[in-house]
């Protein structure tokens, strides 16, 4: 099912949002409703059949504008963040995805991962290139998406896009999705994922241990709502 809690006539940024019946996505159509522009729409994709990435694709399939902007139902956008998307692909005629930074429970700051909570995009790009993939739902299906839109056209980080994730991501890590990403695409998965210093090493080493999951179950303990 998707809902439009907020439209506008003419609207320049389509705003998409996958959720779930038993998420609560209140607080981030709330914010939406207090944003200092008016003209988009927001698409509220609230269907348990449909993996994410589906989600994802059903809200770019049925969006008005030609511009996407993602986030997630536990995501809080400040007041100028669809103003920041609207202009996001305005620069030039070669961007086709601009990644934004996060801040809060989880942190991001443009490593080409292209984060799904803070990502706008070209919707006929996306579509041209299948849109987002279900063999990567759950895992690395913003990253696998963000590395094939590279290819047609320009893709690049905004400091000034800027996403609040109050709380620590709910994604895990899936070892199989991992292997797949790090097959199909080894430059990038090298380049980008695979830190290239010895700290970074260490870090990404324990990281897919499950080491940093169990310091954030100690650090976060009691702190979910």
């Amino acid at each position: 099912m998707i809902r439009k809690p907020y439209t506008s006539t003419e609207p320049r940024v389509s705003v998409v949002i996958p959720t779930l019946p038993e998420n609560d996505h209140e607080g981030v159509v709330a914010a939406l409703r207090n944003q200092t522009t008016t003209a988009f729409e927001v698409l509220v994709v609230d269907d348990g059949e449909m993996d994410i990435c589906e989600a994802r694709n059903a809200g770019i399939e049925a969006a008005k504008a030609d511009t996407i902007a993602l986030t997630d139902d536990d995501c809080r956008p400040p007041h100028d963040w669809v103003a920041q998307a609207a202009e996001a692909l305005a620069e030039d005629e070669e961007t086709v995805c601009v990644e934004g930074a996060v801040q809060g429970g989880r942190t991001y700051h443009g490593e080409g991962l292209y984060v799904g909570c803070n990502l706008v995009f070209d919707r006929e790009t996306a579509r041209s290139v299948g849109g987002f993939d279900s063999e990567y739902a759950g895992w690395r299906d913003d990253t696998e998406f963000g590395w094939r839109m590279e290819s047609h056209g320009t893709c690049r980080y905004d400091p000034n896009l800027v996403m609040y994730h109050p709380d620590r991501t709910r994604a895990r890590i899936d070892d199989e999705k991992e292997a797949r990403l790090r097959h199909e695409y080894p430059n990038r998965y090298r380049e980008r994922i695979v830190p290239q210093t010895t700290v970074g090493r260490v870090n990404d080493w324990l990281w897919r241990r499950g080491f940093w999951n169990a310091v954030d179950r100690v650090r976060y303990a009691g702190g979910r709502r």
